[in-house]
């Protein structure tokens, strides 16, 4: 009986070939499948995995496993920890860290750590977190002395209104304080990044942007691992959510 692994693997080399011109949906469709997710578990089972960077089904073998590390309450980019592991060296250079990061001046990277979240620290002679977690109040004030402060009366002689019914939403801000950064600074604190799965069929749709804004992206997706697409829809969903179009777009999810 004739195997069929020959077939399979002249049927792997289409699709590799067909990928340097197409993306996934695109030669799903071509190879005859209902969505890329059945083209994706073909692959897998010839133990081929999706490299988003290279927008390419590469070896099992060949897919690099991610380095384990340890939980920071403050996300820091690989170009950040590599700029932070630098200083942490025996007679660190600023000016030589740059360079190798690829900055053209150690003020250049200086302004790339700001934008991550990061500021210089004169004590540890390196980048630390410029927002993280704010330390619990060690010592809270008895009950009996938050009534005596409600109770104190103003220089004009007429009675300060009571702290008691500011207290549970300063309890909520305060358990809320992670999406409070966010909010204020543009920057998660547990590196997640938002993912939607949009449905429709993929269409070309060509935009013009600035330059750097574009440069930007780029590096953004290679950085993080996320596909330009993924990063434009995802940007659109949260502007359209934003600014009027909330339910409709919750719709169009539930699809």
């Amino acid at each position: 009986m004739e195997s069929k692994e020959p077939k399979y693997n002249a049927k792997v080399h289409k699709i590799i070939d067909l990928l340097k011109f197409k993306d996934r949906h695109e030669v799903a469709r071509e190879m005859g499948y209902k969505n890329y997710k059945s083209l994706e578990i073909f692959m897998r089972r010839r133990n081929f995995h999706f490299d988003p960077k290279q927008q390419q089904y590469i070896p099992a073998k060949l897919v690099d496993k991610p380095p384990k590390r340890s939980v920071s309450v403050t996300y820091a980019p690989k170009r950040a920890e590599t700029i932070m592991a630098a200083f942490g060296e025996e007679d660190a250079d600023p000016r030589t860290i740059a360079q190798n990061a690829g900055f053209e001046t150690h003020k250049e990277m200086a302004d790339y750590m700001k934008s991550k979240g990061f500021e210089w620290s004169v004590h540890k002679n390196n980048y630390v977190p410029s927002v993280g977690y704010i330390e619990q109040v060690k010592k809270e004030l008895p009950t009996e002395e938050i009534k005596a402060e409600s109770g104190k009366t103003k220089q004009n002689g007429e009675t300060a209104e009571g702290i008691e019914e500011y207290i549970p939403f300063i309890r909520f801000l305060y358990e809320k304080r992670d999406e409070v950064y966010t909010l204020l600074t543009g920057v998660r604190e547990d590196g997640k990044l938002p993912r939607y799965a949009v449905p429709g069929m993929v269409r070309t749709k060509a935009i013009y942007m600035s330059d750097l804004i574009a440069k930007l992206t780029g590096e953004f997706s290679q950085e993080k691992n996320i596909t330009q697409r993924e990063i434009v829809e995802a940007a659109l969903i949260e502007y359209l959510q934003k600014y009027g179009f909330k339910q409709e777009v919750e719709v169009l999810l539930r699809k």
